[in-house]
C-alpha cells in the first residue's frame, strides 16, 4: 500500500506526531495559507472528514520511523537501521554495516548507547 507522512491538521493547529496515511483514503485536497505570508500547505481531505498536512518535520518524521523497521537515533538528524548493523561496538559507540570496509555510524552519548542496546534486545532477543 502506498502511503505518505503526515500531520494531523485541527483547526488553524498541526499536531506534533507524524503519522502514515493511505494515499487510498484521501478524498481530496486543498490549499491552506499557514502562518506567514505566502507559506502555503496542501490539506488532504479523508473520507472520514480528517485533514492532514505533508511532515515536514525532521523530529516527527524520526519518532515516526523509530516505532518499527528497526530504526533507531543515534544522533541528533541521524539513525540507524538495526537490521542491517553487522556489529554494534557499544565501547566505541560505533554501528557497524560492513566491518571490513569500515562502513559505520557514530552512537553518540551513553542515552543514546543505552536506546540502541535496548531495542536492539526488543527487536532480536540478544544483547
Amino acid at each position: 500500500m502506498k502511503e505518505i507522512i503526515v500531520q494531523r491538521k485541527e483547526g488553524k493547529k498541526i499536531s506534533d506526531e507524524a503519522e502514515w496515511l493511505p494515499l487510498a483514503d484521501i478524498k481530496s485536497t486543498s490549499r491552506w495559507q499557514f502562518g506567514a505570508k505566502h507559506v502555503f500547505k496542501t490539506v488532504f481531505h479523508t473520507a472520514d472528514k480528517n485533514e492532514y498536512v505533508y511532515c515536514t518535520s525532521n523530529d516527527a518524521i524520526m519518532h515516526l520511523l523509530h516505532k518499527d523497521n528497526g530504526l533507531i537515533v543515534v544522533d541528533r538528524g541521524r539513525m540507524g537501521n538495526l537490521h542491517h548493523a553487522e556489529a554494534i561496538d557499544y565501547e566505541k559507540g560505533k554501528m557497524f554495516f560492513d566491518v571490513k570496509s569500515d562502513d559505520y555510524i557514530e552512537i553518540i552519548g551513553e542515552a543514546r548507547k543505552s536506546a540502541v542496546k535496548e531495542y536492539f534486545q526488543k527487536l532480536f532477543g540478544k544483547k
